[in-house]
């Protein structure tokens, strides 16, 4: 069966985001040139764009422009967390899967971290300590440095699973109203040397430092 223009569209897209000519975070060419480069109408363009963005690959920003989503594919919330009422045990329960998960994660990434990807990390995390000392939101920093982490394992499917669990940071800071500050940057600044050092068992030890500490101060929260 003949594929719609509109289906060849999306598919020459989908190929330039899989081979890399179209990166996360790059903007795409407007509907006027994708369409002269396709040859097709910009109505077919608009309704190709219009299912990429339904599937997580390309995100519109209002006076913007349309770009390529940095976690491609991965929609905001696929789990819908934010439907769950109880926040306290949602905090908790994502306590649980992190601890099976990011160890693991922390380990690989202290036997496979480049020297440029630790040089990321000691950059985000010290994003983290400066919005922490100026009091402001750190959420955003602290989510990248545990996706570089990711990125550090080679894995390609564990960089697409940790941002739907980082979730839980702007929910931490929200429930534990930020009494885990210092513990956040004292663990934080343990896995990264530790992952510097390439040893991977303190890393792994230091992850679970980490969410335990989250734990706890949740557990001691009347939220």
């Amino acid at each position: 069966m003949r594929k719609s223009l509109t289906q060849q569209v999306v598919e020459k897209l989908t190929e330039e985001v899989r081979s890399e000519r179209l990166s996360p975070g790059d903007r795409i060419p407007n509907e006027f040139e994708l369409a002269s480069r396709m040859n097709v109408s910009r109505s077919t363009v608009r309704e190709a764009v219009k299912q990429l963005v339904s599937q997580g690959v390309f995100e519109i920003r209002r006076g913007d422009g349309t770009y390529v989503c940095q976690h491609i594919g991965v929609k905001p919330d696929p789990l819908g967390l934010q439907f769950i009422s109880d926040r306290k045990k949602l905090a908790l329960d994502l306590c649980e899967v992190r601890l099976v998960l990011e160890p693991w994660m922390v380990r690989l990434a202290a036997e496979r971290a480049s020297d440029e990807a630790i040089a990321e990390m000691e950059r985000l995390q010290k994003e983290v300590e400066e919005r922490i000392m100026r009091g402001e939101n750190h959420a955003e920093p602290d989510i990248a440095l545990h996706v570089c982490w990711a990125k550090c394992t080679g894995n390609t499917v564990v960089p697409k699973i940790i941002p739907i669990l980082m979730e839980a940071i702007p929910l931490f800071i929200e429930v534990t109203k930020a009494s885990l500050l210092q513990p956040t940057i004292t663990t934080h600044r343990e896995i990264i040397a530790a992952i510097k050092a390439h040893d991977p068992e303190k890393a792994a030890a230091s992850m679970e430092s980490h969410i335990l500490f989250n734990r706890v101060s949740i557990q001691k929260t009347d939220f």
